[in-house]
């Protein structure tokens, strides 16, 4: 263990969600998310001081992050043309004395309530009532506290799963796959992040669940078979590419669940999947989930 690492904190003016996944992918580092409300020693890029209390980002590392402030900065910008308005940042880095903050980041990792589940760590006891999924943390896979992944699993839940085929697109952390498996279904898997697919094999394991079927790569690979129920949690774009691969894979009657869609781009999707009926919007935060039925 080194004798100091770096805190790198970062408060976004909108769209935090977006820069804690950013935050994820670039560092590869375990990041906490608190509220912050002192930023008198921090710096500015786009944005006014925040005078009230707002959510931040944190992230440990080794490293000295400066060099990742212009990664930050760029994306800011890409989100600002995106959104059509002025997104920015406040940021400061620390240099500190090396402590026991992963066990720090532990107790900051709390269960979570969905659906009739209750998601926690490993280093949390199962609950007595509810559906246990134990889910630990990984570098950039979610635990089902990510609005996108958290009305995912509501939606699931609502569905009658025993003996359905299910297809988890871009399975992740297989957070999605192990609702559906716990719930009766019959689950295949894929994802074109080789690490997610580890990270899938691991999470199964860990709950005592066999996977059906997994693997790396795209809905291309899908032959001669359709599924009664589809998720995909990914993002609106890559959503309506797949808009014909989906409807391949899909019969009359099926349902698809489909998340990791920003507001604004809502219409956009349903308008592009004209051969499902809508049947259900959920919004969390700046974030929206479909249920559709094939007709």
């Amino acid at each position: 263990m080194t004798k100091f690492f770096y805190e790198f904190s970062l408060t976004p003016s909108a769209y935090f969600e977006l820069f804690t996944d950013f935050a994820l992918e670039l560092t590869q580092e375990a990041i906490e998310e608190i509220e912050c409300s002192d930023f008198s020693e921090w710096i500015l890029y786009n944005a006014s001081l925040p005078n009230l209390k707002k959510a931040t980002i944190v992230m440990r590392m080794e490293k000295d992050p400066s060099g990742i402030i212009e990664d930050f900065q760029s994306f800011a910008k890409q989100i600002s043309s995106r959104m059509e308005e002025e997104v920015g940042f406040a940021y400061k880095i620390e240099k500190k004395k090396n402590q026991d903050w992963i066990d720090n980041y532990k107790k900051a990792i709390t269960p979570l309530e969905c659906g009739g589940f209750y998601i926690h760590p490993s280093w949390y006891e199962n609950h007595p009532k509810l559906k246990n999924i134990i889910l630990d943390p990984a570098l950039a896979f979610g635990s089902g506290h990510h609005a996108t992944t958290f009305m995912c699993i509501e939606l699931l839940s609502q569905l009658d799963l025993k003996t359905k085929k299910v297809l988890d697109v871009g399975c992740g952390s297989g957070i999605l796959s192990l609702v559906a498996k716990k719930n009766g279904a019959i689950v295949h898997m894929c994802d074109t992040d080789s690490l997610a697919i580890e990270e899938s094999k691991k999470n199964f394991s860990l709950n005592n669940e066999i996977i059906d079927k997994i693997w790396e790569g795209s809905l291309k690979k899908v032959e001669n078979q359709t599924y009664d129920v589809v998720v995909a949690n990914i993002l609106a774009d890559i959503i309506k590419m797949l808009y014909y691969n989906l409807c391949c894979i899909t019969h009359k009657g099926s349902v698809i669940i489909l998340s990791g869609i920003l507001e604004i781009y809502k219409d956009s999707v349903i308008e592009k999947f004209n051969d499902f009926d809508l049947c259900e919007v959920l919004h969390k935060d700046e974030w929206v989930a479909l249920k559709m039925i094939k007709r």
